[in-house]
């Protein structure tokens, strides 16, 4: 059937008008050149004409132009692609304002920025603007954003002496990604990336960013700050950001003489992910307090912190690696911090679920010391606590602790991995209902406690005296804080019963002492505990065969077998193994536990005899091989019961109040002389 000439005609309009629609964007913009021997010599005449408007380029050449722009129209300022493009400006390099119509959104690319001592390279106060591929060198602020919508991205911000971005912002998305800012020196406070809030944010990105080589000699640091951890009057200052996101960021090579702060991060983010940061060498005077991360996340959202690297913190007062309190679930996974010296409290690690539930797994914790105090691990939640396959070693002070569980309704402590110096305590736990098992506890002054006020602090009787005696003094108010008193009176001695299941630890030893268990006020039973085995698989071997030596803490002293359980159990550091006749890749080699199993292979390679194979962990435990003198038939070994290994990593008031006791105390049991 044919068409009719009118419905071709039809047809062959609407075509070319959707042609003519679809070739409009790009037939309204204009490139207009800026440049000796161009259009326009400066880049402010560019922008003024008449005959630019909303979506033209600005193409700059190569030059340097002695300019503050003013850009008020929704434009793309770029370098010319391979060209030197320097501005000079008085004050201001760029300043991005909004339009006629009050729209915004422009972009600025590929120039090197000058700024003058106290200038600024771009001030944004419109929406919808990207700043990528700048060098902003100088001044006392490289990027001032308060517009909404932002986005800045692969640019080199270095030598500021204030700031390099500065943001306060009210709406939309703020997104800064693989910039490098560096080489900042100032004195008073210098802050690489910070921003507040006077509205909400519905997405934070701070992606993949490096801040280096920060100092001042008489002031403080933020690296990375959302939001404050005091404002007026010492309260927080929370930014309002829905969707939080903070990830493979880089910061090193911080210096100060009051305080440093690598993330400093308060929210009140519904969702937040903090993850793959890498934070090293800050370095704090003898009188610093210096936190390589500190985060606050007031939402009721799971907060996820996870895969972050911190090592190298020096500070002289507080030193402290991560530090997270969380208003939802808290989850703190496979993050490392080490090497943290010279506080006079140096802390690794603190999770604290402050309404709900909050794990700590796979994180690892080495090489903490301080004159003082120094702590590994700590895990508080009001609701439930888990902490699952974590490592903590080389925790070193005058008072030491590895391991902190206080779970106010039921904590879980399985599968880690701690051991000490011959001095301090494994793990202090305050739960009503606590379970510790499976865990490696070893070489400690004290292996388990339960807590009490009175080891690390001043007792309950001494934190309630101040009530006592404002009633005693004005017994007028006795009706009104007698009941406070009592409920505060009981809720402490709460605190201190906590009823402790214990079984199924590995302590170093196949008999542990009573006395390095303090029951403080409530129950702890760690009996039946492991026990270190060894076995050879086969014991009668020939010349040129091999026997698979087994070392596993799977039974009880009380003879149960816990193999089942293989997968709670403890990995990481570390059994040694021993011959005396034949090798093992040498006559000693150390293996790692591998969920509480540890293999060698012995090979019979030096003639006919007894072999004494010795498994030690602390304990030594051994067994025979017999070697005969005729050598067998090849036979390949085949290892069945090796277990995968478990992923370790490498290494708001009353209750923070309640914490902070027990870091800035801490003792053993009443047994111990208060230092």
């Amino acid at each position: 059937m044919k068409k009719s000439k009118s419905t071709f005609s039809k047809s062959l309009f609407f075509f070319l008008v959707a042609i003519l629609f679809l070739c409009a964007g790009d037939a309204s913009a204009t490139q207009w050149e800026v440049g000796s021997g161009q259009i326009y010599t400066t880049i402010q005449s560019a922008i003024d004409n008449s005959n630019t408007l909303n979506g033209d380029v600005i193409n700059v050449h190569s030059g340097t132009y002695h300019e503050d722009v003013i850009v008020n129209k929704k434009l793309t300022i770029q370098a010319n692609t391979g060209d030197r493009v320097e501005i000079n400006p008085t004050n201001t390099a760029f300043t991005l304002v909004n339009d006629s119509t009050g729209d915004g959104g422009s972009t600025i690319s590929g120039f090197i920025l000058n700024n003058p001592q106290n200038g600024t390279g771009i001030n944004i106060s419109t929406n919808d603007c990207t700043i990528k591929n700048n060098k902003i060198n100088g001044g006392k602020t490289g990027i001032v954003v308060s517009g909404g919508n932002t986005t800045i991205i692969d640019n080199v911000i270095s030598g500021q002496s204030e700031n390099g971005i500065l943001g306060n912002l009210s709406h939309g998305f703020f997104t800064v990604s693989g910039n490098h800012i560096l080489n900042m020196n100032g004195e008073g406070i210098i802050c690489g990336v910070t921003v507040s809030t006077n509205g909400t944010l519905t997405n934070f990105n701070l992606i993949g960013n490096t801040l280096s080589n920060i100092s001042t000699s008489n002031g403080a640091i933020f690296g990375f700050q959302l939001g404050k951890s005091k404002g007026a009057g010492g309260n927080p200052e929370l930014a309002n950001v829905i969707n939080l996101m903070v990830t493979g960021n880089i910061i090193e090579s911080v210096s100060a003489s009051s305080a440093i702060m690598g993330m400093e991060i308060v929210s009140n983010s519904i969702n937040a992910m903090i993850s793959s940061n890498k934070i090293s060498h800050l370095q704090g005077s003898a009188g610093s307090s210096v936190y390589a991360l500190e985060a606050a996340i007031i939402g009721n959202g799971t907060v996820k912190i996870s895969k972050n690297i911190i090592s190298h913190i020096v500070a002289g007062q507080q030193a402290v690696g991560m530090v997270i309190v969380a208003m939802g679930d808290l989850s703190l996974e496979n993050n490392q911090v080490s090497s943290i010296s010279k506080a006079k409290a140096s802390v690794a690690m603190l999770g604290l679920g402050l309404l709900n539930n909050a794990t700590l797994k796979n994180n690892s914790a080495s090489d903490i010391t301080s004159p003082s105090i120094a702590a590994g691990i700590v895990g508080v939640a009001l609701a439930h606590l888990d902490m699952i396959h974590n490592r903590v070693n080389g925790v070193n002070g005058t008072n030491d602790v590895s391991m902190v569980a206080a779970g106010f309704n039921t904590t879980k402590v399985t599968g880690n991995n701690i051991e000490g110096d011959g001095a301090g305590i494994g793990i202090v736990i305050c739960s009503p209902n606590g379970t510790i098992n499976y865990n490696h506890i070893t070489n400690y002054n004290y292996y388990i406690q339960n807590f009490l006020f009175s080891n690390f602090g001043p007792s309950i009787d001494e934190m309630l005296k101040p009530l006592d005696d404002a009633i005693k003094k004005h017994p007028e108010l006795e009706p009104i804080l007698k009941p406070i008193r009592d409920d505060l009176d009981k809720l402490l001695h709460q605190l201190e019963n906590s009823n402790t299941n214990a079984r199924y630890n590995w302590y170093g030893t196949n008999s542990p002492d009573a006395a390095k268990f303090f029951l403080g006020n409530g129950t702890l039973n760690y009996y039946p505990w492991l026990v270190l085995n060894i076995s050879a698989n086969p014991s009668t071997i020939n010349l040129g065969e091999t026997s698979t030596i087994t070392a596993n803490v799977y039974h009880d002293v009380a003879g149960g077998d816990h193999s089942a359980d293989a997968a709670l159990f403890f990995s990481g550091p570390r059994v040694t193994f021993t011959t005396n006749l034949g090798n093992l890749g040498s006559k000693s080699i150390t293996v790692p536990w591998v969920n509480g199993l540890a293999i060698a292979i012995l090979r019979a390679d030096e003639g006919p005899g007894s072999a004494t194979l010795t498994a030690a962990d602390y304990q030594i435990v051994q067994t025979i091989v017999n070697i005969q003198g005729a050598p067998g038939p090849a036979k390949t070994t085949n290892i069945t019961s090796v277990v995968g290994m478990e992923i370790t990593g490498s290494p708001l008031a009353g209750i923070i109040i309640s914490i902070l006791l027990v870091l800035g105390g801490l003792t053993s049991a009443k047994k111990m002389v208060w230092v």
